[in-house]
């Protein structure tokens, strides 16, 4: 919940009407899409804890846009930077970057968040850390002798993106979670995200998994965002991937059988460092 005198702030009232009147109809379609992704964030969330508004910075962050990539290198839902990211127990290789998994990257960030909420015990100070992270909030906070986020000078070292970082979340949040209020009326929500998981027993390309599953590719790609190739990684068994509801007992079956046929080698990935002078023919060549 927020204070009046926050929702009073200047900066919230403008991003208020920026969003319901300036950017109505793309905001609109922002709230559309959050309905395939907040009722899992608002369930993680609460699991934790935590309050369900924050599910919101999702939409600040990456527009609930699973594969958008920032400049500096922030990606997925929850637009973790790789050292962060890796932090928080996900993985990110050649093969699989769970950024972009919605549920994986939403139970990091609530753990993110937690963490935040912990040292600075003041939520608008945490948000603004998840923007620019510990060191930048912690140095604006000294050079302004500020307790607050709303206390930083605007002469401390604090970058424009994050002082109107704080007060767009309070104002999507606001809108979000009364939208008719602010004259939204009947939005068209996505159905909520849903899927059922198995795990693999042998590595398979995508391909090969949607005709085991009787789905299609399209459909697999948008459940398994975190595969970064159209194939599970090589070499790994019990790898898990998302199916459509209904299609995992199909797959299950289709693959049991597969495995009582299969006597060939599995696959084997070697990683090859590139020399200078090396040519593709000639890498070809020597393997």
């Amino acid at each position: 919940q927020f204070s009046k005198e926050v929702v009073a702030h200047p900066k919230v009232r403008h991003f208020l009407n920026y969003y319901s009147v300036t950017a109505k109809k793309s905001f609109e379609e922002l709230l559309a899409r959050s309905g395939r992704y907040m009722p899992m964030i608002a369930a993680v969330l609460a699991r934790e804890g935590l309050p369900k508004e924050l599910g919101y910075l999702a939409l600040l962050e990456s527009q609930f846009v699973l594969d958008s990539t920032s400049r500096n290198g922030a990606a997925g839902l929850w637009q973790f930077v790789a050292t962060t990211a890796r932090q928080y127990g996900l993985r990110i290789d050649s093969w699989v970057d769970e950024r972009r998994d919605p549920v994986k990257s939403t139970r990091a960030a609530a753990a993110y968040l937690k963490d935040l909420h912990d040292y600075y015990g003041r939520w608008f100070l945490a948000t603004a850390a998840y923007n620019a992270g510990p060191g930048n909030v912690d140095k604006a906070l000294r050079q302004s002798q500020a307790q607050d986020f709303w206390s930083i000078k605007a002469k401390a070292e604090l970058s424009e993106e994050t002082r109107n970082f704080v007060p767009k979340f309070i104002a999507i949040a606001l809108i979000a979670s009364d939208p008719h209020k602010y004259g939204f009326q009947a939005i068209q929500y996505q159905a909520a995200l849903d899927y059922e998981e198995v795990e693999l027993p042998f590595p398979l390309q995508l391909e090969a998994l949607a005709e085991l599953a009787e789905t299609d590719r399209s459909t697999l790609k948008a459940l398994n965002p975190a595969l970064l190739r159209d194939t599970t990684p090589p070499g790994e068994v019990s790898f898990r991937v998302n199916l459509p509801v209904g299609r995992a007992t199909t797959f299950l079956a289709r693959a049991k059988e597969k495995t009582l046929e299969k006597d060939e080698e599995p696959v084997k990935v070697v990683t090859h460092e590139v020399k200078r002078g090396e040519t593709l023919f000639s890498i070809a060549r020597y393997y």
